[in-house]
């Protein structure tokens, strides 16, 4: 049997559905959508078709919605499109100190460049907090960052509120909707975000592919310069096949209870003891369990459990593997001791109860081993995903 895949919050497997869209495109419906031959009208058709999904299903417009690489792009577009060049023009941004490291780095570079940037701090809870966050945020501003759902803890942030904050200082949001996408309607119109990150493969879509979705595009220049697709604002042929089947997936996305988060409550009831639920009181998506287990480092429970049957993540994992502890977690108040014992376990639309009991026990199989030094330390880690 093959393991069960518990961590749909790095991946998804694609949908067959999703796959049956894409194949004539990667066949014999292979055009380039710039060239205006019947090839390539036949491409830019089955773009632009998938731009008008992708935008109906977020709640944009087709105008407003630029086809990328991933959630990684998208968030890099944003975040220094709208900041601007510190050389030319003071720039000063706020974001929530549990951004992902695509939002986190580009403000790095900024302030690297002069720019200042102030972090918000997050509570016990993993969530924003508020006060501090209107505090910070100024009208000469760029820009302010909060994701809609941390890709480490599963909490989702207080977006709209977020976005009342920035509206009445006159300030643009960004919001990484990457880990959110999958599990909550999200509406762009409403959501008060100048700019949204979104990612195929989080939704049963492939890899490769996402979007930026921008309130007036104009004011997010492109990162890729060339040929000028994507109205100027991301050269590069476009990746037709990966934009059909974003735009399939995003189609199949349905929320109503789809059962994750009681299966959820069912593992968290079954843990052993010396396990604890992380951000188990508040909002977060339905799928997501973090854990922490004092006194065992994340990598050697996730290789104990790869080999009972069962892939999940190292929580504690930063995306350069280098043991620091996660940002996120150290935010939220975590001793960096216990940040780094904590693994990420999250639930797919398809995982059944049977998967999650036989997890549950080969969990307190794996924690009693190794509180018992039985066995031998995982290979040196390479990275880590969102």
């Amino acid at each position: 049997m093959p393991p069960v895949y518990l961590d749909h919050a790095a991946t998804t497997p694609v949908h067959p559905t999703v796959r049956e869209a894409m194949e004539p495109y990667l066949g014999s419906r292979f055009g380039n959508a710039s060239e205006p031959h019947a090839y390539g009208r036949e491409a830019r058709e089955a773009l632009e078709r998938a731009r008008a999904t992708v935008a109906e299903v977020f709640g944009a417009s087709p105008a407003q919605v630029v086809f990328t690489s991933g959630g990684t792009e998208a968030d890099n577009q944003a975040v220094l499109g709208l900041a601007g060049e510190p050389a030319q023009h003071p720039v000063r941004l706020v974001a929530s100190a549990i951004e992902h490291s695509a939002v986190r780095e580009p403000a790095r570079l900024l302030a690297r460049r002069g720019a200042t940037v102030e972090e918000a701090p997050v509570g016990s809870d993993g969530r924003l907090d508020l006060d501090a966050f209107a505090a910070l945020v100024t009208p000469t501003d760029r820009l302010a960052a909060v994701m809609w759902a941390n890709n480490v803890t599963g909490v989702l942030q207080p977006v709209a509120e977020a976005g009342a904050v920035t509206a009445r200082a006159g300030v643009p949001l960004h919001v990484d909707a990457v880990q959110a996408a999958a599990s909550l309607p999200l509406d762009f119109r409403a959501s008060g975000a100048a700019t949204m990150a979104l990612s195929a493969h989080k939704l049963h879509g492939p890899k490769g592919v996402g979007c930026l979705l921008a309130r007036e595009p104009a004011r997010v220049p492109p990162l890729l310069l060339g040929g000028g697709q994507e109205r100027g604002l991301r050269s590069g042929t476009e990746n037709v096949a990966g934009a059909v089947g974003f735009a399939a997936a995003a189609a199949l996305l349905d929320h109503a209870g789809d059962g994750r988060a009681a299966l959820r409550d069912r593992l968290e009831a079954r843990l052993p003891a010396a396990v604890e639920p992380v951000c188990a009181g508040g909002p977060r998506l339905p799928g997501h369990s973090l854990l922490c287990v004092r006194g065992i480092r994340a990598e050697l429970l996730v290789l104990a459990l790869d080999r009972e049957g069962y892939a999940v993540s190292a929580g504690s994992a930063c995306a350069a593997g280098d043991g620091a502890p996660s940002h996120v977690l150290v935010a939220q108040g975590m001793a960096a001791t216990d940040a780094r014992c904590v693994i990420r376990v999250t639930l797919g639309r398809d995982t059944t109860q049977a998967e999650v009991d036989g997890f549950a026990a080969a969990l307190d199989r794996c924690v009693t081993a190794l509180a018992a030094g039985a066995l031998e330390p995982p290979a040196a880690r390479a990275g880590a995903a969102r």
